[in-house]
Order: C-alpha cells, then structure tokens, then sequence
C-alpha cells in the first residue's frame, strides 16, 4: 500500500519541482551566476520535497508521456511566470539608471555587470544595486517562495493555461518602461531646465564657453540629483513592490486554471 502511494505521488513530487525550478533559476538574484546550478537544484528538490507532505493529490504513473511533460511544462511557466514578474521592479530601475546616466553624460562610461555577464551604465549598475539591497531588506525571496508554496491550495498541480493568461502577463512586463520613465522624469526634466539655462547664458554671454562648463557642471548636479533620488526611491521601490506582490497573488488565479 505504501509502495503503491509512492507511486501516484512520484508525479506529484515532479510536477512540484517543475513549478519550484521555475521561480528559482528566474527570482531576482537566485537565477544570477552568483548562485551555483548545484545550490539552485538543491534548493528546489529540498522545498519539493516539503511541499510534498501538503499537497493532496496523485497521478497515474502509467499516464501518456505527452500528458506527463505538458503538465511539467505547465508547472515550470506557472513558477518562471512569477520570477519574471518579480523581475519588473529591478528592470525598472535598470532602465530609469540607464536614463539618468544619459542625461549626465555617462553615456559611454560603462562597467562589467557580473549578473548579466554584460557592460551597462555605471548609473544604472548602481540603481540595479540598489534595488537588490532593498529586496533583500525587505526578504523579497521567502515571500515569493511563500507564494508560490501557497499557490498549491489554490492551483493544484494539474492545470492548463487560460487563454487570457499570456495577454494579462505580457501586459505586465510593459510595465517596465511606465515605472523606470516614472521614476526617471523628474530627473529627465531638471537636466531639460539646466541645458536650456546654460543655453540662455550663452546667448547672454558669448564669451563663456558653455560646453567647457556645462559638462563639468552637468555631471556635478546629476550626481547631487541622484543622490536625492535615491532617498526618494526608497520609498518608491517599498509600494511598488508591496504593489506587484498583491498582483501576483489577485491574479494568480486568472493566469491558470
């Protein structure tokens, strides 16, 4: 009797990994480099298998192969899903960086990005940093896990995607750019104001080389700029992630079925 349980449950177990292994190799920082394939695997199969005990529910372990590998599929885009979303923040605040480090001037000053494994802004390296350290703060991590081992008592292991689910989680990702051209505007329109001003006084003085001092000076009020922003995204990045967090969760349910 037991070895007939396992044996209903073996699926079970597979299709819990498969929506594990999803959410860890796309969450924000667990699907970088930083964390090794061997810690990725073995964190799924250690939080499968605690999951395991809570889920109520077996699959013929004689099932079609077809069957078995579209439910596995299904589980790994449910998990992947919520990673990327999760990710909509840190993009965010990628792209109001690399905005930011444009209208300085740091255009070209760029560095290697370890996660990536690419050169970006310096500006926007240090906004991606940012974000992290405040995810971390806030245990990003444990309350994504904590959601999607609370997606079982709502989604059971064996479902399929509505057909409205990818239009709805599409929609989502353009949220990107609203939330980085938010958080960047009003940056974007101070250094607007500081080169119309620099090009009044060079029309009032001509003797002023304006683009010998207007660099310097841009650079230096970006930075000063940035630096109040900072103080400002803080709070920012707390209501919009606490935002995205109550989206996953109110439409968890219309994504699948």
């Amino acid at each position: 009797m037991v070895l007939e349980n396992l044996t209903y449950q073996l699926w079970i177990y597979f299709f819990i990994f498969a929506r594990m292994a999803g959410i860890t190799f796309f969450i924000p920082f667990f699907s970088t480099a930083f964390v090794p394939v061997q810690g990725k695997v073995f964190i799924t199969l250690f939080i499968s298998y605690l999951v395991l005990f809570e889920v109520n529910g077996t699959f013929p372990i004689n099932s079609p192969p077809i069957v078995i590998i579209f439910y596995l599929l299904m589980n790994f885009v449910f998990g992947s899903s919520v990673g990327l979303i999760a990710n909509i923040l840190f993009y965010a605040f990628q792209f109001a960086g690399e905005t930011i480090g444009i209208q300085i001037g740091f255009a070209m000053a760029n560095v290697f990005d370890p996660v990536t494994s690419d050169e970006i802004s310096l500006i926007s390296e240090l906004s991606f940093l940012l974000s992290m350290l405040l995810f971390f703060i806030f245990k990003g991590p444990l309350i994504l896990y904590s959601i999607i081992i609370d997606s079982f008592n709502k989604i059971p292991v064996v479902f399929t995607l509505t057909p409205d689910g990818f239009m709805i989680f599409s929609q989502k990702l353009f949220d990107v750019f609203t939330i980085g051209l938010q958080l960047s505007m009003p940056f974007i329109a101070f250094m607007i104001l500081l080169k119309v001003a620099l090009g009044i006084v060079s029309r009032l003085i001509p003797q002023v080389n304006v683009f010998m001092v207007g660099i310097p000076l841009q650079i230096l009020v970006g930075f000063l700029l940035f630096l109040g922003v900072i103080l400002i995204w803080e709070d920012q990045f707390t209501s919009l992630f606490f935002q995205l967090i109550k989206w996953i969760k109110n439409s968890m349910i219309l994504l699948f079925q």
